[in-house]
């Protein structure tokens, strides 16, 4: 699977082929619950829909309701490679990292373009994001620079950073003021931190 997230007693995955299956609680498969035409790099739900981000050159993002049918979609100008799994959803609207123009665009619900968030600190590999506080996202650089950082989405400040070292770095939230951060390499060491979001020191 390429991505994953988990909604009212259903898990949605994301497929390399571009199909998202759907998966209830007593493990039945849907298969191809959603099929779009690329790989689908990034999905999360929200008040009875799901957000997709299919790669492409740029890239595609999909509305559809808890039946499978598509509502919108519109076109984010991301041209990096197939990595980047950074939307989240704060106060009803969705954030969506720009890579190749190093800034966070933030949508409606529905597509319409309200404001860029700039940010250097954003490379062209892999990415994700989740949300801190009311105004601020958790992104994860992962391969480039190992790095996870608190970035504040009404000043565009960088409120903190933590160095995970040389590696690949995944973040999660798990309750208010605190996150779950992965980290491995390529000796296959894997460690896991308890972040508190709001210093970004480690428990």
């Amino acid at each position: 699977p390429t991505a994953v997230c988990q909604y009212k007693g259903y898990t949605y995955v994301a497929c390399q082929n571009g199909a998202v299956d759907r998966i209830d609680e007593r493990g039945q498969v849907t298969a191809s619950f959603i099929k779009l035409t690329n790989l689908v790099t990034g999905i999360i739900a929200h008040e009875d829909r799901l957000y997709t981000l299919m790669c492409g050159q740029p890239y595609t993002v999909y509305v559809h309701d808890l039946t499978g049918q598509q509502l919108h979609s519109w076109i984010h100008e991301d041209r990096g490679n197939c990595s980047s799994r950074a939307l989240a959803v704060i106060h009803n609207e969705l954030v969506i990292a720009d890579r190749t123009n190093k800034r966070f665009t933030i949508y409606t619900l529905t597509g319409k373009r309200v404001r860029d968030v700039p940010c250097d600190l954003i490379y062209n590999d892999h990415l994700t994001i989740c949300q801190a506080a009311d105004n601020s996202i958790l992104v994860a650089n992962v391969r480039a620079s190992a790095a996870l950082y608190r970035v504040n989405l009404t000043t565009g400040d960088v409120e903190w950073r933590f160095n995970a070292g040389n590696g690949d770095v995944g973040v999660l939230m798990h309750s208010k003021d605190f996150a779950l951060v992965t980290w491995f390499d390529r000796s296959k060491q894997i460690k896991i931190w308890t972040l508190n979001t709001n210093t970004g020191k480690k428990l």
